[in-house]
């Protein structure tokens, strides 16, 4: 488990094209961009979810995780998560 302070764009693209197999250039780089938009069906956005999960020890609840629709969402949520572990 990383104690990384900041999730970044690079660490989401990462994820993207390393865990969930999205190949680069369809990584979209407008944090407004969905993720259906770049062709992320709910089955990649759960490997998304276990990726954070496992890498940065929180839970995504159901809940939240339909709040999570886009690019920056992704990356606000995972920092706001880190900045409650403390």
């Amino acid at each position: 488990m990383t104690q990384q302070k900041e999730f970044t764009y690079a660490d989401l693209r990462d994820i993207l094209i390393n865990r969930v197999g999205l190949p680069a250039d369809a990584v979209a780089t407008d944090p407004t961009a969905t993720f259906d938009s770049m062709g992320l069906d709910s089955l990649a956005f759960v490997e998304i979810q276990l990726a954070l999960q496992q890498q940065y020890g929180f839970t995504i609840s159901d809940e939240d995780a339909h709040t999570i629709n886009t690019i920056g969402d992704a990356i606000e949520y995972t920092n706001r998560r880190l900045r409650e572990q403390g």
